[in-house]
């Protein structure tokens, strides 16, 4: 039986988990791609690789959705959340995170954005030029068909402006354009045929109609007028949280844009309103466990790395996670451990630092 009190066994146990440290060191944050705000629980959905995290404090801590999971674009409407992921729409109970429905449209290449009204969900496909429309008034069978077959851009982020009648899509690409699609003859035009930036990514309104818009070239919030006519930048670069900033969503509750950081894997918050808004929070680097759950903070999003060893040196559960920079909390169902007893943890965080954390049985 292996014993982590050997000599020679605790050396070669030191060797592995360092050299696994140093890979986990060099690996990049995760997939963040998409933020959406959820008025019903005054919550942010961020996406996280194949997982989905929400936070209700501005970004200071994180927990699961559940076992949900999302990709790319994220809409919440009629006590739902639909949720993009490698190319299928899924759809959430808001309350208790149960998975719906879901459906894979046909033909699909590249599902990035989304926009939503009443029972439907407006989709680009990034790949291959398409919009499609979903009819969600039924989540449990969802189908769709094709608005436009081909916009002749790269479709990725989608808003809908219900008072006039349009979805509005942003392109991928050089001196990329904005286009306008009529909601009942399904027509397309171009509102902006040069805006001179490079790669937008996301799109959103505000209470008063305007369109917030995220491109990557540069790093930069723009702020067009509802009739595109005018255009102020709001957001700009690195030091305002910005790094190719992903899809974005406004909440008009809180007067809060919210930015999916795809470069950093950080999300940042910006605050349009009268008052004092969500500032960044300085997350020093912790590890702990609260009786219930395991509880990991640091200030660098990108992998955790968890090891799990009974008593007498056996390694139990192996888990590597990309998580944000922010407190998360992290089930012991999630990480296949055995709530009814007890283990040692080693945990390496993104910064490359070790933790050794002792965990007994979930209190109850």
């Amino acid at each position: 039986m292996n014993n982590l009190s050997s000599p020679s066994n605790a050396l070669v146990l030191l060797l592995i988990l360092g050299s696994m440290a140093t890979t986990v060191f060099a690996q990049t944050p995760g997939n963040i791609e998409a933020a959406e705000y959820d008025p019903t629980g005054n919550r942010w959905f961020i996406s996280n690789n194949s997982s989905l995290l929400e936070t209700s404090d501005g970004g200071e801590s994180y927990a699961y959705f559940g076992n949900a999971t999302a990709s790319h674009g994220m809409e919440v409407i009629d006590g739902h959340l639909f949720a993009l992921g490698s190319n299928v729409i899924r759809a959430y109970a808001l309350e208790t995170a149960e998975l719906i429905g879901s459906y894979s449209i046909p033909g699909a290449s590249f599902l990035n954005g989304m926009g939503s009204r009443t029972q439907e969900l407006i989709v680009s496909d990034f790949s291959n030029g398409k919009i499609h429309r979903v009819d969600i008034s039924d989540p449990t069978n969802m189908s769709s068909s094709v608005m436009v077959n081909n916009t002749g851009t790269t479709p990725n982020g989608v808003v809908i402006d219900e008072e006039n009648n349009r979805a509005i899509v942003v392109n991928w690409g050089l001196y990329a354009s904005i286009i306008a699609i009529d909601l009942t003859t399904e027509e397309q035009t171009t509102v902006v045929a040069n805006t001179g930036l490079g790669n937008l990514d996301g799109v959103d309104m505000d209470g008063d109609g305007r369109f917030y818009v995220s491109s990557w070239s540069p790093a930069r919030i723009t702020r067009y007028s509802n009739d595109f006519a005018t255009s102020e930048f709001v957001v700009q670069g690195y030091v305002e949280g910005l790094s190719n900033p992903a899809d974005i969503s406004y909440s008009i509750e809180t007067d809060t844009l919210g930015v999916a950081n795809s470069g950093n894997g950080i999300p940042s918050f910006h605050y349009f309103g009268s008052t004092s808004g969500i500032s960044q929070p300085e997350i020093t680097e912790s590890v702990l466990w609260d009786g219930q759950q395991l509880c990991v903070e640091s200030h660098l999003a990108g992998t955790w790395s968890l090891s799990s060893y009974s008593t007498a040196g056996q390694l139990i559960v192996h888990q590597e996670l990309e998580l944000p920079s922010a407190q998360i909390k992290i089930s012991p169902e999630r990480l296949g451990m055995n709530i009814d007893s007890g283990s040692i943890w080693r945990i390496v965080s993104p910064s490359g630092k070790v933790y050794s954390v002792k965990t007994g049985p979930r209190q109850r």
